[in-house]
């Protein structure tokens, strides 16, 4: 299972992909969808992998979190690196963290709490879960003031955190004070844009993170990529036409449900048959998914245009 570390450039190299965990009828991980899955999104040429809220790891049990090590690292291909969650909650990560360590884990993101915490708790928690695994951890931040800034450049010098996903939603994603007390405190370059593709007209066009997350790429990974790079470059006419379809399938999943609608989504696709979801999330009803099947097409239209293009280049 052993992979080598993720650096800050590596994060870099394409947009982070964050899926679903496909299961079978009967609950167990599946090995084939999850195998067709991580196989279609490393051959859009995405090059790392989050596993965590999508993948609905908030409420895996002990037996469950092992069988999905197991089976993703198992399945993994050669190109993608799997970053993978504990948590949310303090006691619950340290005892994944025995786990993580005997399966030769070594990129791990800490999942937000939201009650109860507080700022100063948080920084320590982060700490001795880094300590217990022996290695820095990426540290989600989804609430405004989860974590003092200050604290977190402590993290960062100590070696206790390595990465930041923020995902902090704002009205309007240009008046962030917080994110940028973050930017002043640990850089660019340690933060990604942790919310789709929402906010990344800001987050990438004009602050620069190093990259951002996405459940919409695990069906289009290659028009994501390029959406990244149009961004990078300056291209926002482009990028806001490219973005389209992103942005209408993340205004339903925020409707209807950020995990249902993935889970869902990725299986009317035919990448791969994510299953039954665990609860305590449920899987969308035929008049839901009726609804979603339009701006899936929409995605997959998109992922072959960029295919061609990349092909073409």
């Amino acid at each position: 299972m052993s992979q080598p570390p993720l650096t800050p450039s590596d994060y870099t190299r394409s947009v982070v992909a964050v899926p679903p965990i496909a299961l079978t009828s009967e609950g167990a991980v599946a090995e084939t969808a999850n195998r067709d899955l991580m196989r279609h999104i490393a051959e859009g040429g995405i090059t790392s992998v989050l596993y965590g809220g999508n993948a609905n790891l908030y409420h895996f049990g002990a037996e469950s979190f092992r069988e999905a090590l197991a089976v993703l690292f198992a399945h993994c291909p050669p190109s993608l690196r799997i970053l993978f969650s504990v948590g949310p909650d303090f006691g619950k990560a340290m005892d994944q963290a025995g786990d993580i360590r005997k399966a030769g884990v070594r990129n791990v993101l800490l999942l937000p709490m939201a009650f109860p915490s507080d700022p100063s708790g948080v920084a320590e928690g982060a700490r001795r879960l880094a300590d217990r695994l022996g290695f820095g951890i990426v540290l989600y931040i989804k609430r405004d003031r989860y974590i003092d800034p200050e604290a977190l450049a402590r993290l960062v010098d100590e070696g206790a955190v390595d990465f930041v996903k923020y995902a902090v939603e704002r009205d309007d994603p240009s008046d962030d004070s917080y994110l940028d007390a973050l930017i002043a405190a640990v850089g660019v370059d340690r933060i990604a844009s942790g919310m789709g593709e929402t906010p990344i007209h800001d987050h990438i066009g004009a602050r620069r993170l190093a990259t951002f997350t996405s459940g919409a790429v695990c069906i289009a990974p290659a028009a994501a990529n390029e959406l990244l790079a149009l961004y990078r470059a300056g291209e926002m006419d482009l990028a806001r036409k490219l973005s389209a379809p992103f942005l209408d399938f993340e205004k339903t999943r925020a409707r209807l449900g950020g995990t249902s609608v993935l889970h869902d989504g990725i299986t009317l696709s035919g990448i791969a048959d994510c299953g039954p979801l665990m609860p305590l999330v449920s899987n969308l009803d035929e008049d839901q998914k009726a609804l979603i099947r339009p701006q899936v097409e929409a995605l997959m239209v998109a992922e072959t245009a960029a295919r061609r293009r990349a092909e073409a280049a």
